[in-house]
């Protein structure tokens, strides 16, 4: 019989899997072999060795690496940060580092323009927090097909 507990380690075990993904990923797709960081996740696993780069002072040369391969998505802060499954295994102060880290180094995604909105509109949309890109990019192309249309 599964416990209580049981949903962290999976949750656990997934994030494990996902940050040897992104090793694998960054030696693939961005020619970096990250062999420190393939180092502490054999050692540590995946969540402890993120919380120890959360927790360094300066960003790892790994972030530093990928950031100059533009490359940000293959690093941890972006893995904790795109990812709200994994939100829960972190501290707000944790996510607020990656977060914070990424925006330093203008990693795109971190970039919404409409976040500051997010909730102060009343809606009946339950999905719109999630889902805006979408709605807005649906919206513009039938406006864009209505104009077609017209003009």
């Amino acid at each position: 019989m599964r416990g209580v507990g049981d949903n962290a380690t999976t949750m656990e075990e997934h994030f494990d899997k996902a940050m040897m993904d992104i090793y694998c990923r960054a030696k693939t797709e961005a020619s970096y072999n990250a062999t420190h960081f393939l180092q502490m996740l054999t050692e540590h696993r995946g969540l402890e060795t993120a919380k120890i780069l959360l927790h360094a002072k300066t960003v790892s040369e790994g972030y530093t690496a990928l950031w100059e391969r533009g490359r940000l998505d293959l690093t941890v802060e972006a893995l904790i940060h795109d990812h709200a499954e994994y939100h829960s295994l972190f501290t707000d102060e944790e996510r607020q580092i990656a977060r914070q880290r990424l925006e330093s180094h203008k990693y795109p995604p971190v970039i919404d323009p409409l976040e500051p909105f997010i909730g102060a509109i009343p809606t009946d949309t339950p999905d719109w927090a999630n889902e805006h890109d979408r709605y807005l990019g649906d919206a513009l192309m039938e406006e864009l097909r209505g104009n077609k249309a017209k003009g």
